[in-house]
């Protein structure tokens, strides 16, 4: 019993890898199917490996993004902090500049 399996596997394995499965008639009825089902399985890995392409661009565009977004923030910073009245009085005492700071207020003219 043990060698009748051993003979059918035998014979199974090369029916597939000698070639013989290419020739018998249910293959050669649904080759079209194949085909087809062969194809479509290489749109799909097309298609998935490039949406997996598409997905890795987005998430470094985000993380692009995001780095631009903290250095604007860091910039917008600097620069209410540099032009504060007091750090431009400074910077003008600090190169003796002849501009002083208004000692009257502003007023309409009518």
């Amino acid at each position: 019993m043990a060698t009748e399996k051993k003979k059918k596997a035998r014979g199974i394995f090369s029916y597939f890898l000698g070639g013989k499965f290419l020739s018998s008639d249910i293959f050669t009825e649904n080759a079209l199917l194949l085909v087809v089902i062969v194809l479509y399985a290489f749109i799909y890995i097309s298609n998935r490996y490039a949406l997996q392409q598409q997905e890795s661009e987005i998430v470094k565009l985000n993380k692009t993004k995001q780095d631009l977004t903290y250095d604007v923030l860091t910039l917008q910073s600097e620069f209410s902090e540099k032009s504060r009245q007091s750090r431009i009085e400074e910077y003008i005492n600090k190169h003796n500049s002849k501009l002083k700071s208004a000692t009257h207020p502003p007023f309409v003219i009518e």
